[in-house]
């Protein structure tokens, strides 16, 4: 159980890599140390890069409890793989595929139709093959300290149809103070002319290795929602802005390129020919055949939320299924945790299994 953990707000902002949900204490205080199996991720609220509060609607605070000892363990290694050398690992097709640039007032843009496989890598802005995974360090400025965490992003093999489209369940997870805080599954899905889709998105918080809350739950063509973009297959500077999503109760967010051909170092490793793009009042950079390398505000001042890369890696087909378990395992939860939303839609499966 923790010692002394404050409580957590949580803000929500769609990423490559994939869709950043910070876990951050509201009031100061010390970080406990976890004397069980970690805790998964704390509430995701807020949907596609807008910078709002975050409704806690009410949870089920008795559904159950979830371990992850096997997944912990996975993240373990990968944290300890940065103390030592991390290899560049990164997708680089040929040719990216030519994109339409949605108008992010016409909905219908969105069309099952235009949807093929569900895994691809041909957004090299946004690379979707299963076993790729991320790791991302933040921070930002309260009163006279620097907060940090670090967000663990997994593309996995298992989908899920959402709005007639099979879409890929990414697993977004974040750790405060050497523990899982909160996680979160992200549904994504590649159209025909390389345009990365969001459809939805569902999270739960934690506290000492116990289930809290489910704080976020919505999927595309369910109570309102509608899908939007999160990367465009060929973004240019002059495009028209688009809208990543649309969810009841939270309005829309939307996002432009700011910049192409930039250079920008990470711990990780520094990159040429970066994208920009402007998502609320941040900037996101993006890498081809990485995905998001880096975001920092666009302006100085307030809190100075920041996340940079610092791992990458291609799990094994063993650490895959570990990762793949638990996005099934968090999928079957939110059928009764978000009933209104999840209950009576198709349940997530492994890519391959009938």
């Amino acid at each position: 159980m923790f010692a002394s953990r404050p409580p957590l707000r949580t803000v929500r902002f769609p990423r490559f890599g994939h869709f950043r949900r910070r876990a951050v204490p509201v009031n100061r205080g010390t970080f406990g140390r976890l004397t069980g199996p970690p805790p998964p991720r704390q509430a995701r609220t807020q949907h596609a890069g807008k910078q709002h509060a975050r409704k806690q609607h009410a949870g089920k605070q008795h559904a159950g409890n979830i371990r992850f000892s096997a997944v912990v363990a996975i993240l373990s290694a990968t944290s300890a793989a940065f103390a030592i050398v991390a290899s560049p690992v990164g997708f680089h097709p040929n040719v990216a595929a030519a994109a339409k640039v949605p108008d992010a007032k016409k909905p219908a843009d969105f069309n099952a139709k235009n949807f093929g496989e569900p895994l691809s890598a041909a957004n090299k802005w946004f690379p979707l093959k299963p076993g790729y995974q991320s790791v991302r360090e933040g921070g930002l400025d309260r009163g006279h300290r620097r907060l940090t965490h670090r967000r663990v992003y997994t593309v996995t093999n298992v989908v899920k149809e959402v709005a007639g489209v099979r879409a890929v369940l990414i697993l977004d997870q974040d750790i405060d103070g050497g523990e899982i805080a909160e996680q979160a599954l992200d549904l994504v899905a590649e159209d025909k002319d390389g345009n990365v889709w969001y459809l939805g998105s569902y999270t739960e918080t934690y506290e000492g290795g116990e289930y809290v809350n489910s704080t976020d739950g919505w999927l595309a063509g369910i109570r309102g929602a509608k899908a939007g973009i999160l990367m465009l297959g060929s973004p240019v500077v002059g495009s028209p802005k688009y809208s990543q999503a649309t969810i009841p109760g939270e309005g829309s967010a939307t996002a432009k390129v700011s910049k192409t051909g930039q250079k920008k170092c990470v711990p990780f490793k520094c990159y040429s020919d970066v994208l920009v793009i402007q998502e609320g009042g941040e900037n996101v950079y993006y890498a081809p055949g990485v995905g998001s390398i880096k975001v920092e505000p666009r302006h100085k001042g307030g809190e100075n939320e920041t996340e940079e890369l610092v791992n990458l890696t291609q799990l094994t087909t063993q650490g895959l299924e570990e990762f793949n378990s638990e996005a099934i395992k968090l999928d079957e939860h939110a059928r009764s945790t978000a009933e209104r939303v999840f209950g009576g839609t198709p349940k997530a499966t492994r890519i391959g299994s009938k």
